[in-house]
């Protein structure tokens, strides 16, 4: 009969947090936290642009609309732009995620494939469709540096720009 996680930790001597993670579980935590980078990233800049639009054609002044753009954003009741993750048979797909006001519905609806990452390697792949990722890997969250690059909010963006081959 196989080991609980309890009893290997028991038998090692350590506690359940100190043994070796599976490469498919940090994947999806690293995954999880490329979504916190691109919903940060969105959240940057959409206060950007409301206050960069405000000084570019108002003279600075901030309108009515712009304050309370602002504002919802500022106190985090602002409806912005999500991701949130699918999983496959063989990929994580990130879908971005609208809210939707049309008709009184008032509820997040996806949008588009971000992106899709395969659940056993961590490779980051540009979406070529709804159901498929492009042909060439575009990251591997394996390796440190490109992880890092992409859990940085300032290096990743909303729109997908970074997933076109360098």
């Amino acid at each position: 009969m196989p080991q609980t996680l309890e009893q290997i930790a028991t038998e090692l001597e350590v506690t359940i947090d100190q043994l070796p993670e599976e490469l498919s579980s940090k994947v999806l935590r690293w995954t999880h936290q490329l979504c916190e980078s691109l919903e940060n990233n969105y959240f940057n800049y959409h206060k950007r642009m409301i206050t960069n639009n405000s000084q570019r054609y108002t003279e600075g002044e901030l309108s009515e609309y712009a304050q309370s753009q602002l504002e919802s954003i500022n106190n985090g009741t602002a409806k912005l732009m999500k991701f949130r993750i699918q999983t496959g048979k063989k990929y994580h797909k990130i879908i971005q995620q609208d809210y939707d006001t049309f008709q009184n519905r008032n509820e997040y609806r996806d949008g588009s494939v971000h992106a899709f990452v395969d659940k056993n390697t961590g490779e980051v792949y540009k979406p070529a469709s709804w159901k498929s990722p492009a042909k060439y890997v575009r990251y591997d969250m394996r390796i440190i540096n490109q992880r890092e690059y992409l859990h940085n909010s300032e290096n990743v963006d909303w729109a997908g720009g970074y997933l076109y081959l360098r």
